[in-house]
């Protein structure tokens, strides 16, 4: 099984996140598959997407995901487990109007094929590691 199925399928996440495209986000999710970001657990497509709508209601929320050290483990052709490490950087202006908060943290979970090499998450799972606050410069985004 090759992991690039899987790499295009977290980019093509981060990518819809980062654009602010709540659709497209829930598009990468299998119809019953479940979104945890921490608390509450998200369940299917429609509740994943309206989680987004709200979530990116300020459109001054800017976002830029970044993965590394992915870890697939397959459980069939259709099916495998993954962790990866998730760096994310974030200008929340409900969190600090002056600051730019940076999160590392590990997602996992599980993926299906759905079409060829096509990917969804079935589940994705994240755990913050740590959070940090760097000051910005050069005004805000």
């Amino acid at each position: 099984m090759s992991i690039d199925g899987i790499a295009r399928l977290l980019n093509r996440f981060s990518e819809a996140v980062d654009g602010r495209q709540p659709v497209l986000i829930a598009e990468q999710f299998a119809e019953d598959g479940v979104f945890a970001p921490g608390s509450p657990l998200l369940r299917g497509p429609s509740a994943i997407e309206a989680f987004f709508r709200d979530r990116q209601a300020d459109p001054r929320r800017t976002t830029s995901h970044l993965w590394s050290n992915l870890r697939v483990d397959p459980r069939s052709e259709e099916e495998a487990d993954f962790r990866v490490t998730l760096s994310v950087y974030a200008f929340e202006p409900q969190v600090s109007e002056a600051d730019l908060q940076f999160r590392i943290g590990t997602v996992s979970g599980r993926c299906v094929r759905t079409d060829g090499d096509f990917w969804r998450f079935s589940e994705h799972r994240y755990q913050r590691t740590f959070t940090t606050a760097m000051p910005l410069t050069g005004g805000r985004p």
